[in-house]
């Protein structure tokens, strides 16, 4: 089992019962989000990428896709007091040094913050994924996922009926640059390891709980869809409250 670890709280209220698919409207610079264990899932990312072959994808036809979507980061961590970004390198709001590598943009996104990126491709009129870097999955493996569109994605989902199906679609369809939208799900867990891309048994009593803040952003010159994934992990205490 991999290092335990926690954020103290979640910065929205994950226990509001939304109607699917839940996406609501998101402010652009409420895009990223950090929080009190940032240094520690950044370590835990770092091990990750450097020593794990499935964290990150691409396709052969997505590396614009990928630099486009480390420029667009890089625009938004200028605006941060938390980040230094020069033209070569980023400092981080916990000092390290990240060199900025336009050859490895899914990797230097990965090194830079807690998000998870799935990028999103229109082709044959369906949205593919295309490319991406996730670190924490939650019950799925990336290359499983890798160049299938959104139903195939979501096959092995219960919740996920025809009628979600076609909402999600028109979501993606109708992003627009500049006007990013959010959800978040909630799942229970009995292990709290953030790198989780297999299904666990559901036999043992949840300890845990694990929410997503998923971000939707679309790329103003390739007009892909940024899915993002921010993972918050909290303590369930004796009572079964939080």
């Amino acid at each position: 089992m991999r290092k335990a670890i926690f954020q103290k709280s979640i910065p929205y209220d994950w226990q509001k019962v939304t109607k699917l698919p839940g996406v609501m409207p998101l402010k652009p610079h409420e895009w990223l989000i950090f929080d009190d264990a940032y240094s520690d899932q950044m370590a835990e990312r770092e091990d990750l990428l450097k020593n794990n072959n499935d964290v990150i994808v691409m396709d052969n036809n997505s590396p614009a896709v990928a630099r486009e979507l480390l420029t667009i980061l890089l625009q938004f961590l200028r605006k941060s007091d938390d980040f230094e970004v020069s033209e070569k390198q980023v400092i981080t709001r916990d000092k390290r040094t990240i060199k900025i590598d336009y050859e490895e943009p899914l990797m230097t996104c990965g090194l830079l913050v807690q998000n998870d990126f799935c990028l999103m491709e229109k082709r044959n009129g369906q949205h593919v994924l295309s490319a991406a870097v996730l670190c924490f999955p939650a019950n799925w493996r990336l290359l499983e996922k890798f160049m299938k569109p959104l139903v195939s994605i979501h096959i092995n989902v219960p919740e996920y009926s025809s009628e979600i199906e076609k909402r999600v679609n028109r979501i993606f369809d109708g992003i627009r640059v500049g006007q990013p939208m959010w959800r978040f799900n909630l799942l229970e867990y009995s292990d709290p390891t953030l790198y989780q891309p297999y299904r666990l048994s559901t036999d043992q009593i949840p300890l845990y709980i694990r929410s997503e803040r998923q971000t939707f952003l679309k790329l103003p010159e390739t007009g892909a869809v940024v899915f993002g994934i921010h993972t918050f992990v909290l303590k369930k205490v004796p009572s079964g409250t939080f």
